[in-house]
């Protein structure tokens, strides 16, 4: 959305203003911080509510952001201001025996310096990247897959498929989703494997769902890996929190899996993102399951074989340039413990 350069910065204002008290902001208070008569600040919040970036509770003359309001805010930060927050970027202690203690330690860390839910998945967390699919007839209808994977571990399995369908188009669908899949980091849910689904949509859907079952079975994500601090930093700000949303983070840290899923789901986002950190807020993609919130997170190792991800949750009210500075920052101090063998 494009804004004349008052609107702006009448509108980042009045998010600064807002994330810092808590309070719906005032045209009075903006005065003091933007050069304008109280009355055309009136006007120009006016305008932005009208666009759907600022709301009023209730009666109050005071504005607040609206989700629309923050995702302006955030993409401000990540793109006109290149480098946000002007504090010191977070740095994980030296001397870490192995990769879990490094990655809790970071944990610790990232919520300590943001007073923020703070989620790191290792390696194992969110699944190892496949390398090969393959297949060995038991007997008719039953077969073996065996899954490879880019660390050297195998597992395998068993499928029975019906007798409608031979060897010969079961060779041609591993063949394609060795294709497909070949390095793609495996996990429940994971959206490859829909995507997978709508590719090898002109083989036989019943022999194709018991392979792609076989295979996210055998890379299924696990909770081994993925350290979690900062729950009572989160839970102190329940002011901040509505009830719903409130239910809803406890749930999904309840059901792990579904917190394997929405990390996983930062994880390519972010590796697609072109500065590297993806911002979620409320009901957007990602943090949809978790409303009332927003999730910032960074993948961290090689960009085309990322090892994990770091994540921050909070309240849609947190400091955005501090949240993405600490999970830029710690991402890159992952990527070079982890290249230097810690």
């Amino acid at each position: 959305m494009k804004l004349t350069p008052r609107r702006h910065e009448i509108l980042v204002k009045t998010l600064e203003l807002y994330i810092r008290t808590g309070t719906p902001v005032g045209s009075h208070a903006l005065a003091e911080a933007v050069d304008a008569s109280s009355s055309t600040i009136r006007a120009e919040l006016n305008t932005l509510e009208v666009e759907g970036l600022l709301t009023h509770p209730h009666t109050s003359a005071g504005r607040v952001p609206t989700d629309m309001g923050y995702r302006y805010y955030v993409d401000y930060l990540l793109r006109e201001r290149g480098e946000p927050g002007t504090g010191l970027p977070f740095r994980a202690p030296e001397g870490y025996g192995g990769v879990d203690e490094l990655l809790q330690g970071v944990s610790e860390g990232m919520s300590e310096v943001t007073r923020l839910l703070a989620v790191v998945a290792g390696p194992g967390a969110l699944g190892d990247p496949v390398a090969r699919v393959d297949h060995l007839m038991l007997r008719e209808g039953a077969y073996l897959i065996a899954v490879s994977t880019e660390s050297g571990h195998v597992s395998s399995t068993t499928i029975a498929l019906p007798p409608s369908v031979e060897g010969a188009e079961l060779s041609e669908i591993l063949g394609s989703l060795n294709s497909f899949l070949g390095g793609r980091p495996l996990g429940a849910g994971s959206l490859e494997f829909a995507t997978a689904r709508r590719y090898l949509s002109d083989y036989n859907p019943l022999a194709v769902g018991a392979v792609l079952e076989a295979v996210e079975v055998l890379g299924r994500a696990t909770e081994k890996g993925l350290f979690i601090r900062g729950a009572a930093a989160l839970f102190a700000r329940l002011d901040d929190l509505d009830p719903a949303s409130l239910s809803a983070v406890v749930e999904i840290f309840e059901r792990r899996r579904s917190l394997l899923r929405l990390v996983g789901d930062a994880l390519r986002r972010s590796v697609s993102n072109p500065s590297g950190v993806v911002v979620s807020i409320g009901g957007e993609p990602i943090s949809h399951a978790l409303p009332g919130t927003s999730l910032v997170a960074a993948a961290y190792g090689d960009r085309e074989r990322p090892y994990g991800v770091v994540t921050l949750i909070g309240p849609k009210r947190m400091e955005y340039d501090a949240a993405i500075l600490t999970v830029r920052s710690a991402a890159e101090t992952l990527t070079e413990r982890l290249a230097q063998g810690l």
